[in-house]
């Protein structure tokens, strides 16, 4: 199935008007796809059952819907993203994933020695100084000073591996705003891109946790 056609069947489970075969649909037009299936996710497995590969991609998303409350839902007005409770974890843990994440995050810039910045975002890591954990709240007084080199050359590696006429790039913007946050969904979508390991996964299972890790200072912040 091409893109222009999955994303005709995807406007069909959401139960919107399917314009002429003409007009191409784009990315945007899924924004919020996945919260249709909230709070637990049923009926998620029809998103991928034209794609060959759909069960890497089901196998992943169920997790979201697995970190909801459904008691959250109940009400008048209900979450528009996908957002873990905070748990009380020992420190430990939090920090045996942030540690994780930058050795794993490290091994995969190594890979790419040769793409403008991914050798300066590795020798950042090589120099982090600590994992700190921040007092509830904290967290979000540190997203505009983040240090950018790791981040951008995430960006360019991902960007490189992507096939943008694939059919489950109509989904991207999907995937974006299940939490407004490119790590999520490039863990999310880790399969299409053909990389080596799972470097995200300890950035989801704090995401899982209800905690957010943010590289600023030369430091790696984890915080709810």
């Amino acid at each position: 199935m091409d893109k222009q056609s999955y994303a005709r069947y995807l406007l069909q489970l959401m139960d919107e008007e399917v314009e002429s075969d003409e007009e191409d649909i784009e990315e945007v037009s899924l924004y919020g796809y996945f919260q249709m299936y909230m709070p637990n996710g049923k009926g998620v497995e029809a998103t991928f059952k034209p794609l060959i590969d759909g069960d890497a991609y089901l196998q992943r998303i169920i997790r979201i819907y697995e970190m909801l409350d459904a008691q959250d839902f109940g009400g008048e007005t209900v979450p528009g993203y996908f957002v873990a409770k905070a748990e009380e974890v020992p420190e430990e843990v939090l920090k045996g994933y942030g540690e994780q994440f930058i050795k794993e995050l490290k091994e995969l810039l190594d890979e790419f020695t040769g793409m403008d910045g991914a050798v300066e975002a590795a020798a950042y890591l090589s120099e982090i100084e600590e994992v700190e954990l921040l007092p509830q709240g904290k967290i979000d007084t540190i997203r505009q000073s983040y240090d950018p080199e790791v981040y951008d050359a995430l960006f360019d590696i991902v960007s490189e591996h992507k096939d943008y006429d694939e059919s489950i790039e109509i989904l991207d913007e999907a995937y974006y705003s299940i939490a407004c946050d490119y790590w999520i969904s490039y863990y999310l979508q880790w399969h299409r891109y053909g990389l080596m390991g799972d470097p995200f996964a300890p950035f989801f299972e704090l995401y899982r946790l209800g905690y957010s890790a943010i590289f600023a200072n030369h430091k790696l912040f984890i915080g709810s």
